[in-house]
């Protein structure tokens, strides 16, 4: 029994030695905290935010970050470095399926509408104040 005993205690010492080395997230270095989605933007931050105070459905990503709204109006947020840049990219789109907050460019094409006759889905003027205060919140 003994000998059985210190393989299995090793195993485990072995396991959690390992367990502890280089699986961490990495969400404590310094770097996360770098802007990376254009004008000091922090585009992680910023899904990060939407999901866990919103209740959007996000897709965190440093410069195009695509998800859902509360409402289900799905969409694609693209960050640009200035707010004029976004403002440029945002009229080359349809204005019924644009937006523009602070340097990011929402997308919202291609979603059906609520019933027939409707004009299609979009974001809401509530869901676009949350998206700025979240790429608010996120700037550095």
């Amino acid at each position: 029994m003994k000998k059985l005993l210190a393989p299995l205690v090793l195993l485990a010492a072995l396991a959690a030695i390992l367990a502890g080395c280089g699986g961490g997230g990495g969400g404590s270095n310094a770097s996360s905290n770098e802007p990376t989605g254009g004008g000091g933007v922090n585009g992680i931050n910023v899904g990060n935010c939407l999901n866990e105070q919103d209740d959007f459905l996000v897709q965190p990503s440093q410069v195009v970050l695509t998800g859902m709204s509360p409402a289900g109006v799905s969409f694609t947020l693209k960050f640009y470095d200035t707010p004029a840049a976004a403002t440029a990219a945002a009229k080359k789109k349809n204005p019924k399926t644009t937006a523009v907050v602070e340097n990011a460019v929402i997308d919202f094409h291609g979603n059906p509408s609520p019933y027939a006759g409707a004009p299609p889905a979009k974001i809401s003027k509530v869901e676009l104040g949350n998206i700025r205060d979240c790429i608010n919140s996120s700037k550095s």
